[in-house]
């Protein structure tokens, strides 16, 4: 896979089953495989999104925080917390969203701006109906819609597809 400009990322946070490790593995594979990535994408959320932006800062890669809304660091505790601090103060570029509803239609603008500014969207994603509204199934369906290469990670089947693209 020979991928240019941006990557970012969407994904589960935390789910029972969920083969993190195998997920790191695939997610420095693809970003250390892609070919002149000058940024990574990510709203650092607890899980996918915080292992993606550990991925992308350890080979070099910018990394941008696209921020929900002001105070979003309520929505963290402890360790979660802590690294989403760190990779925030690490962020090469901050793009810092206006809340305009409520949490999660919030939650849904961030990951909608992550997947209209990449080039390549990585969904770490069972394939089941977002839980709630901005969860990664939305993202994934507007990502598609929108004609971005999108390539699946499914942490559950260790399977990777791409669904667009």
């Amino acid at each position: 896979m020979h991928t240019t400009g941006k990557i970012g990322v969407t994904g589960h946070q935390a789910r029972e089953g969920l083969d993190w490790a195998w997920t790191r593995t695939k997610v420095a594979a693809i970003l250390q495989e892609a070919a002149a990535v000058d940024q990574a994408l990510t709203c650092l959320a607890v899980g996918t999104d915080q292992l993606f932006a550990e991925e992308a800062l350890a080979i070099g890669i910018a990394l941008t925080a696209v921020i929900p809304f002001e105070g979003y660091d309520r929505c963290f505790e402890g360790v979660g917390l802590e690294a989403y601090r760190n990779l925030l103060a690490r962020s090469a570029r901050t793009v810092m969203m206006e809340q305009t509803g409520t949490d999660q239609e919030a939650f849904l603008a961030a990951g909608v701006r992550v997947a209209d500014d990449s080039d390549l969207l990585i969904a770490v994603w069972d394939g089941e109906p977002a839980a709630g509204l901005g969860g990664t199934a939305d993202v994934v369906a507007h990502a598609i819609a929108c004609g971005r290469q999108v390539l699946q990670l499914n942490p559950f089947s260790r399977t990777v597809r791409r669904l667009a693209g």
